[in-house]
């Protein structure tokens, strides 16, 4: 430790400093972006973790709020994925407003890494009292195409939170797979579901693609979502 790190309180405490001053919608916009700066400068695992947090928070001006986030997405793309690759994944496992740390990731190391840290993270997320991120995961995963969505989202489907059971058909869907159909017949015709939104939007697909209900069928046919039938082992809109 030099005298200037001595008298400023030592290297963390500079760090310190300037995290908060970045996630300080009081402070001068000025003082934001300088301290943005000179975290990028730092390059230090505490001081690129502290910039994302810049992600965390948003200006009441929106255009200046967008212009401070991209800015501090260029610099975190100026260090490269060797400096922002383990901060960034710490900083996501431990926010809810992930979005664009994970774009960031995506374009530093591809998608691959993108989808292994969110099957990561849905895997984290088991308390039936905090949905939100847990959605949030599957939301996302929507957005890319991959073996591995096909193997760890059917799961979600049996959640206890209906917005979570949706968001998981969503991203099974959008895998454009046959693989999927088992899973999404099985979930129509699960006795315990109650969501009728979570049922149409199973049944619009079976009706877009052609798929038949295969051993589901009757099950369906018995307690169809509301506004549809089955007819010939297929959905069709009723009436």
């Amino acid at each position: 430790m030099g005298w200037l790190d001595w008298f400023t309180g030592g290297a963390d405490a500079q760090v310190d400093r300037h995290v908060k001053r970045i996630k300080n919608l009081n402070a001068q916009g000025e003082d934001r972006i300088a301290s943005a700066h000179w975290l990028a400068s730092n390059g230090s695992e505490r001081a690129v973790y502290g910039l994302l947090g810049r992600f965390s928070i948003t200006y009441e001006h929106h255009m200046k709020d967008t212009q401070e986030k991209d800015l501090v997405a260029d610099l975190l793309r100026g260090l490269g994925p060797e400096q922002v690759g383990a901060p960034v994944r710490a900083w996501v496992r431990k926010n809810a407003q992930f979005a664009r740390p994970l774009m960031l990731l995506e374009e530093l190391q591809g998608s691959g890494a993108a989808v292994d840290l969110l099957l990561e993270m849905l895997g984290r997320e088991v308390d039936p009292f905090k949905p939100e991120k847990k959605r949030q995961i599957l939301i996302k995963l929507a957005d890319y195409s991959d073996e591995r969505i096909l193997e760890r989202v059917p799961a979600c489907l049996e959640d206890f939170d209906e917005g979570i059971r949706y968001a998981a058909a969503e991203a099974l869907i959008a895998q454009g797979s046959d693989a999927v159909r088992a899973e999404l017949a099985k979930a129509l015709a699960n006795r315990q579901e109650e969501s009728n939104r979570f049922r149409v939007r199973i049944a619009q697909v079976f009706a877009e693609r052609g798929w038949a209900l295969g051993e589901h069928a009757a099950a369906v046919a018995e307690r169809p979502p509301v506004g549809w039938k089955v007819d010939g082992g297929t959905l069709r809109p009723a009436g």
